[in-house]
């Protein structure tokens, strides 16, 4: 994300191109609610398999998806650009994002908006949520993005917000230090954890038998090979 002036009264915000830390799929410029010219390029590494990248992230989703039905309330939180939406569309869920990025969130709504989708504001860390509103709820790249001490706030969270019968899908990057906590490789991930942590954390809050890890080995944007943890979380009837 950089900010350019353009004249005493407003800037130029450039979102995606060569940023690593969030997808963007198509391109948009659109004037911010406050004020800012936003103008996003697809998302571009020099350097990186882009094909790889985005099958990547898409196919993430199509964990999500397993439990997508039409007309099922779906929450997709963080949201990120909102792409999602795009992708779950042929299930005809009623889809809500939320994020904390409101750019974002307003570019996701302008590209977006039209596949039964809905955006907002959303904090990870002060998660917000009513209790019983949502069949499914998905935590994709989220949960890493925050200090250990606050995640088992947000699985707890995540967890009321579903209806009885529900199911939460939430991945986490498998600690490649083996220890618990800030990433070597990534200055954004805040709360990596082990394979034992991620069980334990969702244990909290699930029942063993009702918790299922599905793991995936992908080589990332920032070069290193890593096993990415999924978790899917039953809640009983």
């Amino acid at each position: 994300m950089v900010a350019v002036s353009m004249g005493s009264d407003r800037q130029t915000l450039f979102l995606g191109g060569s940023d690593k830390e969030r997808l963007y799929l198509k391109d948009d410029e659109f004037v911010s609610e406050s004020g800012e010219r936003v103008v996003v390029n697809a998302t571009d590494i020099p350097g990186v398999d882009m094909r790889d990248t985005v099958a990547r992230h898409m196919a993430r989703y199509f964990q999500l998806g397993l439990f997508c039905r039409p007309d099922l309330r779906v929450l997709d939180f963080p949201c990120g650009s909102g792409y999602a939406a795009e992708i779950l569309s042929p299930l005809h869920i009623v889809y809500q994002g939320l994020d904390f990025d409101k750019t974002t969130v307003e570019y996701a709504r302008r590209v977006y908006g039209r596949f039964q989708a809905d955006y907002g504001f959303g904090d990870l860390c002060n998660p917000d949520l009513a209790r019983e509103s949502y069949d499914v709820v998905g935590c994709i790249e989220g949960l890493e993005h925050i200090e250990i001490d606050r995640q088992d706030r947000l699985i707890g969270s995540l967890r009321d917000a579903l209806v009885p019968g529900g199911v939460l899908v939430v991945s986490s990057p498998e600690a490649r230090s083996g220890v618990s906590g800030p990433s070597e490789d990534n200055a954004y991930h805040l709360g990596e954890l082990t394979r034992a942590d991620f069980l334990s954390l969702l244990s909290r809050h699930f029942r063993p038998s009702d918790i299922e890890v599905v793991t995936q080995e992908a080589t990332l944007t920032t070069g290193f090979k890593n096993t990415c943890l999924f978790g899917i979380c039953h809640k009983p009837q």
